[in-house]
């Protein structure tokens, strides 16, 4: 291959996974129920982002015309199944819209079409094989167009986009989910079903994974299609393994194609099962993920707005039940401190969002709780698509002093830092300040750590108030963090990676019930991630590089 060969999706160096076969692709090649084992051409993946490319596939017009071509009579034999898979799917979508206009690209057969249609969605979809939309058109009377994605065009809007076994035969994904987005309606769902090559199933099964076929053109780790959703600004609610339907027998002759000369014996055991037993299983190497066009609601007088100046600065809160503490963190904020604050809630029960709206927070509310990692995504994503040059974190639970946002940001701002940190540890009152003595032993015990992983001298990196210049978080591949607590030690080894500039401030320690409720299982399940994150990251400085 040739050493300039990049990857679709993010120009990342390629290199050779799988040999294939260089048998040119044929329209029969492309149907679905074709996973002969050694097919393919050659699989190359991404050093970078982890995506598996066939190169050998044509791209445009040309691999329209394979799938155009394409017949698979095989594909009703499993209709039963298929279509109480496709129920699964839309169980998942109708938790959030359960009716309105739904788009599904690539749907055959139109089964799944025809399943949203019986719940009453308007149901649209799109189809290249001629066979395929035939029948859908013909036998179950649906609304299928033969256009390609590319081609179509709707100025209406969707409540529901259905993109399922689909991305992975597109030889754009970028743009094809560009089209997704452009395509939701405000408050709308988008619904992806593909392949997760760097599943447990597809490391252990190697090159005969059912995934490696002809048709597949890139297949997209778990991790990278999640941080393709999210830098478009829709906010993921659902990432679960795909549970698929198919009779007993079809699962048993897909195992024995992988098996070699004992898959014979075990073809023949298929042959002696019941036609009409039915089972229904995931490997867990197929993800069904839900992302939602979420709106920010716009507070009518916002606390804080245009300062002036050529750089934006731009607050995040990230909250989850601070309907009791967000007013005082207003109370607190000072006037001209920044351009913009948005409230990011991850969910509450209570009525953070509203409270918030009325004291002058622009609000976005997760249409599920993710965690606190995944509260820090949205809130980093939407403040550098609304075009800020610092952004500053200040937890919407009054934890730490919204007074000095403008000390947080001006070593940013002066061009004497990339990252500023508040820290409580630095003129250490934090035991003064109310930290339990077992947090501060733990702090301390923790930091120490780092500093020696990280070849560091800080006094505190489990800090959450923290100001970041956009260029800085454009650098790092922070979509690619945990959702959980331990997102704040994977940001600062990518830190350490990129080599930014630190600045330290001491901050006061607030401690309360409201604000610092995390319990001491939680803490040790946090310190544990925080201990697996700096070996990681030593490991992989050892090979020259750092994952995330």
């Amino acid at each position: 291959m040739s050493p300039r060969a990049t990857c679709r999706i993010c120009s990342g160096e390629l290199e050779l996974r799988v040999a294939g076969a260089s048998a040119p692709p044929t329209a029969d090649a492309m149907s679905p129920t074709l996973h002969d084992p050694g097919r393919h051409g050659d699989l190359s993946r991404c050093r970078e982002c982890g995506t598996v490319h066939q190169p050998a596939l044509p791209s445009g017009p040309a691999l329209f015309d394979l799938y155009r071509d394409m017949s698979d009579a095989a594909y009703l034999d499993e209709e039963a199944g298929r279509r109480a898979t496709a129920n699964r799917l839309l169980d998942l979508v109708a938790g959030h819209n359960p009716d309105g206009r739904l788009l599904d690209v690539g749907c055959g057969h139109g089964l799944l079409l025809d399943e949203a249609r019986r719940r009453g969605y308007e149901a649209t979809g799109l189809e290249l094989s001629r066979s395929a939309a035939r029948y859908a058109r013909e036998t179950l009377a649906l609304d299928v167009r033969e256009e390609a994605f590319e081609d179509f065009r709707d100025a209406e809007g969707f409540d529901v986009v259905v993109l399922a076994d689909v991305i992975e035969h597109l030889d754009d994904p970028n743009a094809a989910l560009d089209a997704c987005a452009g395509l939701l309606r405000p408050g709308g769902v988008l619904c992806v079903v593909t392949p997760d090559p760097s599943s447990p199933t597809a490391l252990l099964a190697g090159r005969r994974w059912w995934g490696f076929v002809p048709a597949h053109t890139n297949l997209l780790p778990r991790r990278t299609l999640r941080e393709l959703l999210s830098v478009r600004g829709l906010v993921i609610s659902t990432d679960v393994g795909l549970v698929r339907t198919f009779s007993a027998a079809y699962w048993v002759q897909g195992f024995a194609q992988r098996l070699g000369k004992v898959g014979d014996a075990v073809t023949r055991l298929a042959e002696r099962l019941p036609g009409d037993a039915s089972l229904s299983l995931s490997l867990g190497d197929e993800r069904v993920v839900l992302a939602h066009r979420v709106e920010v609601r716009r507070a009518a007088q916002p606390v804080l707005f245009d300062r002036g100046g050529d750089q934006k600065v731009h607050v995040v809160l990230p909250a989850y039940k601070a309907g009791m503490t967000v007013a005082q963190v207003v109370d607190e904020m000072p006037d001209g401190a920044a351009d913009r604050a948005l409230l990011v809630d991850d969910f509450s029960p209570d009525d953070t969002s509203e409270v918030a709206l009325a004291l002058g927070l622009d609000t976005l509310r997760h249409p599920a709780n993710r965690g606190y990692g995944a509260n820090q995504k949205t809130c980093y994503v939407h403040a550098l698509r609304e075009g800020a040059d610092v952004v500053v974190m200040v937890h919407a639970d009054n934890q730490y002093d919204p007074a000095l946002i403008p000390q947080m940001v001006e070593p940013i701002l002066a061009g004497a830092a990339d990252v500023v940190m508040g820290s409580r540890l630095l003129d250490d009152r934090a035991v003064q300040g109310g930290m339990p003595r077992w947090k501060w032993v733990g702090n301390r015990f923790l930091t120490a750590i780092e500093n020696r992983a990280f070849g560091a001298h800080f006094s505190e990196y489990h800090t959450g108030y923290r100001a970041f210049s956009a260029d800085f978080l454009r650098s790092i591949a922070f979509l690619r963090n945990s959702d959980e607590f331990v997102f704040d030690q994977e940001i600062f080894a990518q830190i350490t990676a990129r080599g930014a500039r630190v600045t330290e401030i001491a901050i006061p320690t607030r401690y309360f019930h409201e604000a610092s409720s995390v319990s001491f299982p939680t803490s040790v399940k946090y310190g544990l991630r925080t201990l697996v994150v700096l070996a990681r990251y030593r490991v992989d400085r050892k090979r020259g590089r750092w994952a995330l």
